[in-house]
């Protein structure tokens, strides 16, 4: 059955007027002013309104229309941000380790070795780890450098401030671990912690 597709029209009451407009975030407001003033705004691309409300006068609506214009405003400013933040060029280095944590009611960790950069994206292959069990069911692993297990996947790298991140699984992304120490040009990196099922 296809589902009904209603406008924005649909859920402006009979006697409203548009008395506030910003195209650049598809904001508007709908009011009446008598015998109550009662008013509803709509953004972005939504069709039913984010809010719909009766004020005691209309300095209360005035200052409610700024304070929604100005939460768009921020959202979209935030919304560019995070996009230029996560389309910057990557600083990933072949030999860079990434970490992935995974798992629901226990902790998986995964291990990947970055053995090629090829512009945006990296090529990385799953290494082993050598794992400690410290408690029931549960233990301490460190990534193998080199001893890799597995086929080479491409990734693309995000970037956030500053740091690389690749998707793994569709429920998990693994990010660039730093080394703690270096030892014969080796570097060393922080145990990271696992649990299994009981």
């Amino acid at each position: 059955m296809k589902k009904l597709h209603l406008d924005r029209k649909f859920y402006i009451p009979n006697g409203y007027s548009l008395i506030a407009k910003d195209e650049r975030y598809g904001f508007e407001v709908w009011a009446t002013m008598t015998p109550k003033i009662v008013a509803m705004a709509f953004g972005g691309k939504r069709n039913k309104p984010d809010w719909h409300f009766r004020f005691q006068d209309e300095t209360r609506l005035n200052v409610k229309i700024a304070d929604t214009l100005q939460g768009y405003m921020d959202w979209q400013d935030r919304k560019t941000k995070y996009k230029a933040e996560r389309n910057k060029p990557h600083n990933v280095k072949v030999g860079d380790i990434f970490r992935c944590s995974w798992g629901y009611d226990q902790t998986n960790i995964d291990f990947f070795e970055c053995t090629k950069v090829i512009g945006a994206m990296i090529e990385v292959r799953p290494i082993s780890q050598m794992s400690e069990n410290n408690g029931f069911m549960s233990g301490e692993c460190v990534p193998c450098q080199g001893s890799y297990k597995g086929e080479p996947m491409r990734k693309k790298v995000k970037m956030w401030n500053d740091e690389p991140s690749i998707a793994i699984y569709s429920h998990a992304n693994a990010y660039r671990m730093k080394p703690i120490a270096t030892i014969g040009n080796k570097p060393v990196f922080e145990s990271s912690h696992w649990t299994a099922y009981a």
